[in-house]
Order: C-alpha cells, then structure tokens, then sequence
C-alpha cells in the first residue's frame, strides 16, 4: 500500500479512494480540496506527458495504434476536467 502524499502525487484524487486514509480523514474540507487540487495537476501532467510521448515516436503518422491510444488520453484529460468542474461544485466555500 502506498501513503497518502505518495497517491496524491501519483494523481489519485477520487474522494473514494482518499478517504480510505487515516489523514483525509482528519483534514478539514479546505485541506481536503487543496490536495485533491494538487492531485489533479499531477494527474493532468502525467496525462499529457503519455500523450506527448505517443506523439514523439519515431513514425508515428506509420502506426495507428498510437493515434488510437492519443486518443483515449485526451478522454481522459475531458473527464479530468469535468471531474474537476464537479469537485469544485462539491468543495465551492470549503
């Protein structure tokens, strides 16, 4: 099992998940939302870096699958967003 702070730089930031931790667990809602925050940068960098590295392959216009797979991480970086989008709503005033 990886700590905490460990998760929040890998980019898990579902509240689900978090809350399985002893110190979400004793975080107020303002402290809560900033690490989920950070959690989200993390997750939106690793993202784009997978879409970077696709893009970078040598010929990649030769190999489709790569297109495919670029694809998939800009879904993930559109959930992202609105994942984002809803935890605001939710901690908005914590």
């Amino acid at each position: 099992m990886i700590s905490f702070k460990e998760s929040i730089e890998l980019g898990k930031y579902e509240i689900e998940y978090l809350s399985q931790y002893k110190e979400w667990q004793e975080l107020d809602r303002h402290l809560q939302y900033q690490y989920i925050t950070q959690a989200l940068v993390n997750r939106r960098r690793q993202l784009r870096l997978q879409w970077a590295l696709m893009a970078n392959q040598p010929n990649f216009s030769k190999k489709p699958h790569l297109a495919a797979a670029q694809k998939k991480v800009q879904k993930a970086l559109q959930d992202l967003e609105i994942d984002e989008e809803q935890l605001m709503v939710e901690y908005a005033g914590a």
